[in-house]
C-alpha cells in the first residue's frame, strides 16, 4: 500500500510556491501587527511531494529570501509531525485557487 500525496500547488506534480494565508488573530506564527483578518507571505514557501523509507509527505521548504520581518512556521509538534498545525494555512491560497479553477471549468462546461 502507498500513501498518496497531492501537492495543492502543482496538482500534476512538481515543485511550486505556496500561497499561505494566516488569520492574524492566531498564534500559529508570530506576526507583525496588521489591520486585516488575514495575512499572506508570498514566495516564502515552496512544496513538493516526496517519498522515502515507506513514507510519503508534502515537503514544505522556505524558498524566498531571508524571512526578515516575515515570520516562519515552526515544527511545534516536533519533526515527526512537521508543520501539521499550520498545514491548511500553508496551502490555503492555493486551495482557494484550485476550487476557483474547478468552478470555472464546471460553469464553462454546463452552459
Amino acid at each position: 500500500m502507498q500513501v498518496a500525496c497531492v501537492n495543492p500547488v502543482a496538482l500534476g506534480g512538481g515543485t511550486a510556491a505556496l500561497s499561505p494565508m494566516f488569520l492574524t488573530v492566531t498564534q500559529a506564527i508570530p506576526a507583525p501587527p496588521v489591520t486585516t483578518p488575514w495575512v499572506t507571505y508570498p514566495d516564502l514557501y515552496s512544496a513538493n511531494c516526496q517519498s522515502s523509507g515507506g513514507a510519503t509527505w508534502l515537503q514544505v521548504d522556505t524558498s524566498g529570501p531571508a524571512a526578515g520581518a516575515r515570520p516562519t512556521v515552526k515544527e511545534t509538534l516536533g519533526p515527526d509531525w512537521g508543520y501539521h498545525l499550520g498545514d491548511i494555512n500553508l496551502a490555503a491560497g492555493n486551495l482557494v485557487q484550485d476550487v476557483q479553477g474547478q468552478e470555472a471549468t464546471y460553469v464553462h462546461s454546463h452552459r
